[in-house]
């Protein structure tokens, strides 16, 4: 008799074998002893979010929680009150392996690989929130144990399932820009609370008995604590524990551009970055991401460009600069010419951009409509329409439960993350091209 267990596997390993168009069927009304015995790795602030947009899948019970921080764990806990608890996911997955068959990690940037790793070793399904690690070096990793042990994957571009990226896939696809030439991705915000979170020198503080430090800190060498300062919402500013706003907004930009132009796993062929000279200590300069940065990566041809190289750009953190804006930290001028001419007026605060032969599509962070805009001054184009589907959480619980492919699965989505990461790794060394060696893996 096939179990509920083996069904799942055995849907997930037809699903590496046939490729799926569009989404998953949604799964009929199951009994209560066939739902998706699932675990939450996390459980405050986006995690939440994560819980949430799962246990709203009928065919889904929330079988361990499990989270660092107690105060957290109490409140998941009164939605979930069945659910058991832990405060370590390593020891969650000794005592639980045996009883669930999917995991979201949805915790600080610099644990994803070590959670996201050891759900795939032992054969889970994995919704990992983005990026999915914090390293270069463990992008692939991830996608080749994905692929081995034939998981159903989405990485946490949770918008990626709402009309506006699906519209912005459509139309890109639909070719009316032409072969595309350039790309970029735009937001004026930083990755970061406000600057009383960063006051230095940072001091040590008492850890509250409600956190376990160490288990936060996981494979970061340990460091003090500090109140406010790294922990709950803090740390994405800091380079050994987050990956700066690249690693957050500009991966929910790039998805729909990766996927309307089926990228898959291309990757780029070299990167480049310019970073503001931020009024900090060299220490500081060590310690955190800086204020703003200008990347720019260059892609192989590829189909969408007629075999042409195209670049792909990306610019933050240029809004309410209190020092000295320079012209190379922001967007090209004439975008504004171009989002002129679309019923927007301007460019948007977060957004793409991306040119084609042909002309240019629009496209916002949110907003439902992405626009076009002509070159030879012909009407613009409506974007196509879409079809509805699932949020993103309940498709990756479909195809959990009946086989298929998550859209934003890890077979594609580690090397947008890894594009991500080489920007990252950029700006280390500012002005320097930086080349990708796809063979081994490696930024020279």
């Amino acid at each position: 008799m096939l179990t509920r267990r083996g069904f799942i596997r055995a849907g997930a390993a037809a699903a590496a074998l046939t490729p799926v168009v569009g989404f998953p069927a949604v799964v009929k009304r199951r009994n209560a002893n066939e739902l998706l015995s699932h675990a939450c790795i996390g459980t405050g602030n986006m995690a939440r979010a994560d819980l949430n947009g799962l246990r709203s899948h009928r065919d889904i019970h929330i079988t361990a929680l499990c989270d660092v921080d107690a105060n957290y764990l109490a409140a998941a806990k009164k939605i979930c009150p069945d659910a058991r608890v832990y405060r370590n996911a390593f020891e969650m997955f000794e005592k639980e392996g045996a009883a669930i068959d999917s995991v979201n990690v949805s915790t600080p940037d610099h644990t994803h690989a070590q959670y996201v790793l050891e759900a795939l070793r032992r054969g889970l399904n994995v919704y990992g929130q983005k990026p999915l690690c914090h390293d270069l070096e463990d992008c692939r990793r991830i996608e080749a144990l994905a692929n081995e042990k034939q998981a159903v994957t989405q990485m946490g571009t949770q918008i990626a399932s709402w009309e506006c990226d699906r519209k912005t896939v459509a139309a890109l696809r639909s070719g009316r820009i032409g072969e595309v030439r350039r790309v970029w991705l735009f937001s004026t915000r930083r990755g970061e609370p406000g600057p009383a979170h960063f006051a230095w020198p940072v001091k040590e503080d008492p850890v509250p008995a409600t956190l376990d430090w160490k288990t936060w800190l996981g494979p970061v060498a340990y460091r003090p604590y500090t109140n406010a300062v790294y922990h709950p919402g803090a740390w994405r500013k800091w380079r050994a524990f987050g990956t700066s706003w690249l690693g957050d907004l500009a991966l929910h930009l790039m998805s729909p551009v990766w996927m309307g132009l089926n990228l898959g796993t291309t990757e780029p062929e070299s990167v480049v970055a310019e970073v503001s000279d931020d009024d900090w200590t060299d220490e500081q300069r060590r310690e955190y991401w800086p204020s703003m940065s200008h990347l720019v990566w260059t892609f192989p041809g590829v189909k969408a460009s007629g075999g042409k190289p195209f670049t792909m750009e990306w610019c933050d953190g240029f809004g309410h600069v209190g020092f000295r804006l320079e012209p190379k930290f922001l967007p090209p001028a004439f975008l504004e010419d171009v989002a002129a001419r679309t019923p927007l007026g301007r460019l948007p605060a977060q957004g793409r951009v991306i040119e084609g032969t042909e002309g240019w599509l629009l496209s916002t962070h949110y907003d439902v409509t992405p626009y076009f805009v002509m070159k030879d001054g012909r009407p613009a184009p409506s974007a196509p329409g879409v079809d509805s589907v699932p949020s993103h959480w309940h498709e990756f619980v479909n195809c959990c439960l009946q086989g298929g492919t998550p859209q934003s699965s890890f077979g594609w989505t580690a090397r947008m993350t890894g594009t991500g990461l080489m920007g990252n790794a950029a700006q280390l060394t500012p002005g320097v091209v930086r080349r990708w060696d796809s063979q081994k893996g490696v930024l020279v």
